[in-house]
């Protein structure tokens, strides 16, 4: 069922709200791991979170997009939810496989093992998410995530506080993460699942969500890529610095992505009746609502970025402040792209939306280590929106020509 404007706009705020705050959360941890455990403990976590996000992308498969733009109902609930528990087994094995490549420290190894198993409590949630879009239960995803949000935060610096163990609060902070999935998604959710398998489904839908599952892959593969050779270069303390400025790439590009996840259905909705003017005018509305946000951001940064960052963590993150402004262009620029290629999301040219943003991850795995060695820490950011601007280019270009197609069409029809 396809949203009026005003339920469209409500969707949003509890969605956005919701998701805001959750991630919020997830970044203070970012900061408090600093605070009550030192750059160390920072730099482990930020290895962790980057590592293991790689495998959460893989047990998310892409899934959720293609859900949400289902507009159809081609497939059912059970096939979405069968989907995703034979993803997080092929996540798990997969991660494995790579833990006896990378050959990290054990302390590291058993923070990445715990910690995947609180971004499988992620996927799940999400999952649970995409059925409360369709049944239009935003309400429940907003408050959902402040619980998980207040809950996971307050484990986390009870726990690292007192026992100064990461790998103890990680276990801790999974487990309350689990308990809340289980006592408020899944009640709110029975009676309203039809868990019925459709015959061969769960084949077809890993075939057609193949090339997302790669396509969100990449942007978990660019910021471990980034952060492997910060630590490569710097050492685990430097990339501690690094990463708890850097971390704002990831809390703005979840903010939009939110926001994006609410909009495919209705672009979907919109590409189907060919109302390409009122597409035009969305891309350009959240395009320059990016920029505008990018604009107040960066004069927000230097005005108070010093003293925020000095007040989250120590003065002598200080001396990185220089990474801060490059990091918020990061995040816009990642921004855009991410929402040029949920248009052509919405438009199932899935094949397309892997093209183009693999060209960006090979781009910047090849270049990243000359811009460091040039550069230093800011040589990993200016490969990075090196990449970002190919990809927009790519993409927009993409969705102009099959715009322009498909206005063609309806001109030859009318």
């Amino acid at each position: 069922m396809i949203e009026s404007n005003s339920e469209l706009k409500n969707s949003i705020i509890y969605n956005t709200v919701g998701t805001f705050f959750y991630f919020f959360c997830q970044w203070a941890i970012t900061v408090l791991v600093v605070k009550l455990g030192g750059y160390s403990n920072g730099g482990i976590l930020s290895i962790t979170i980057s590592m293991t996000n790689i495998f959460y992308m893989i047990s998310m498969y892409g899934a959720r997009s293609f859900q949400v733009s289902d507009i159809k109902g081609e497939y059912q609930d059970g096939d979405y939810f069968l989907l995703r528990v034979v993803t997080s087994i092929f996540s798990l094995i997969f991660l494995g496989f790579s833990l006896l490549f990378f050959k990290y420290d054990i302390t590291i190894q058993l923070c990445i093992i715990v910690y995947i198993f609180f971004k499988l409590g992620e996927s799940v949630t999400d999952l649970n998410f995409g059925f409360f879009q369709k049944y239009n239960c935003y309400k429940e995803i907003g408050i959902s995530y402040i619980i998980k949000g207040i809950s996971t935060l307050l484990i986390f610096s009870i726990t690292l506080y007192f026992s100064q163990n990461l790998f103890l609060t990680l276990f801790l902070e999974t487990l309350i993460l689990w308990i809340f999935i289980i006592v408020y998604d899944f009640r709110k959710l029975k009676g309203k699942l039809e868990l019925k398998i459709k015959k061969g489904s769960i084949f077809q839908l890993l075939k057609i969500c193949f090339s997302l599952m790669l396509y969100t892959l990449i942007l978990p593969y660019l910021n471990f890529i980034t952060r492997y050779q910060v630590e490569k270069f710097f050492g685990t303390e430097k990339l501690g610095y690094y990463s708890a400025i850097t971390m704002v790439i990831v809390v703005i590009s979840t903010f939009f992505g939110s926001i994006f996840v609410i909009i495919i259905p209705k672009i979907s909705s919109m590409h189907k009746e060919n109302k390409i003017k009122e597409i035009i005018k969305i891309i350009l509305k959240v395009n320059f609502a990016i920029i505008v946000f990018t604009i107040i951001s960066i004069i927000g940064s230097i005005l108070l970025g010093k003293v925020v960052f000095s007040i989250l963590f120590t003065k002598s993150i200080e001396k990185y402040m220089y990474l801060l402004i490059p990091t918020i262009i990061t995040s816009s620029v990642l921004a855009i792209l991410n929402y040029l290629s949920t248009i052509l999301i919405s438009f199932h040219d899935l094949k397309f939306v892997l093209i183009a943003n693999l060209i960006p991850a090979v781009f910047c795995t090849l270049t990243i280590k000359i811009f460091i060695q040039q550069y230093e820490m800011l040589g990993s950011l200016y490969s990075l929106i090196i990449s970002l601007v190919l990809g927009i280019l790519i993409v927009g270009v993409r969705i102009f020509y099959l715009l322009k197609k498909d206005e063609t069409c309806l001109k030859i029809k009318q």
